[in-house]
């Protein structure tokens, strides 16, 4: 929240009204019902411990025709042993930091929470190899970040953008 403030500091300074930081849980939202027109999450859903109650959340506070949409990593299927095959490849995986969930239980999240036209698109060709390019700054070849280019390729991991609507 810290960080948030301070490369905010002059908005929140000049024009309080446009920006208002709210620290709070996925699964419990801090918000009235219908208090928005979008949900916007990105790389995040990857630590939710709780698909349903995020998607439930965030149909309750969407206005009816708002949007929800999630930019993060998820696991292209829920074959038995993916967590495990993470947990080798990625130290995020292996200490629970991240959470391996196919990316179809979040869009089922969605529906069953009521929200409709959900659509699922992989955007990993776009993102891995450069992700793995700003990695390669700091890390070094076989170092565990940059097992997240080879969990793509071995088609464990992908980075998908889910999208959902409240009925309106």
């Amino acid at each position: 929240m810290q960080r948030a403030r301070g490369a905010h500091a002059g908005l929140l300074r000049d024009e309080p009204a446009r920006l208002r930081l709210v620290q709070g849980a996925a699964e419990r939202m801090p918000f009235e019902d219908g208090e928005f027109d979008a949900v916007i999450s990105v790389e995040a859903a990857q630590h939710f411990p709780d698909f349903g109650a995020f998607a439930a959340e965030t149909s309750r506070v969407l206005r009816p025709g708002g949007r929800v949409s999630v930019a993060s990593f998820f696991t292209v299927d829920d074959v038995p042993g993916r967590p495990e095959e993470l947990a080798k490849l990625l130290d995020t995986y292996a200490n629970g930091l991240d959470i391996a969930r196919p990316v179809n239980a979040l869009a089922d999240a969605f529906t069953t929470a009521g929200l409709t036209n959900v659509g699922v698109e992989s955007i990993g060709a776009h993102v891995w190899p450069g992700w793995d390019l700003w990695l390669g700054r700091s890390w070094a070849p076989g170092t565990w970040p940059r097992n997240f280019l080879r969990a793509y390729e071995q088609r464990i991991l992908d980075y998908y953008v889910i999208t959902a609507g409240r009925p309106g």
